[in-house]
Order: structure tokens, then C-alpha cells, then sequence
């Protein structure tokens, strides 16, 4: 068996494994502030109107 191609590939699956883990956590902090945008904006009148309501935490908003 060769060493350093085991040893080489295990670097490897621990990278993915990493990046992986960094992508499910942007992808968490992304969701909440998308939540957290969302629950800033109300319907007005027949809800076809949306308006951003200000609040002191929220840091974010999202434009479609």
C-alpha cells in the first residue's frame, strides 16, 4: 500500500469535509438573515405593496 497516496487522500477528505462545513454554515447565517429581512416587510392594503419596516437590529434587507 502506498503511504503517501492514503495520507494524500485523507488531507483531501478533510478539505472537502471543511468546506463543506463552511458552506452549510454561509448557508445558515444566510437563511436567518433572509428570515430576519422577511420578517421586516408588511403587506399594505390588498398586498400588493410591500413596505420595509425599520428596526433598530435589523442590519439587512433584500432586494428583489
Amino acid at each position: 500500500m502506498d503511504e503517501e497516496l492514503v495520507l494524500a487522500c485523507q488531507r483531501k477528505i478533510e478539505e472537502e469535509d471543511s468546506k463543506s462545513s463552511d458552506v452549510a454554515e454561509r448557508r445558515r447565517i444566510t437563511w436567518e438573515r433572509l428570515e430576519e429581512a422577511a420578517t421586516s416587510v408588511q403587506s399594505v392594503g390588498g398586498g400588493d405593496i410591500l413596505v420595509q419596516v425599520k428596526s433598530a437590529t435589523a442590519t439587512c434587507s433584500v432586494a428583489c
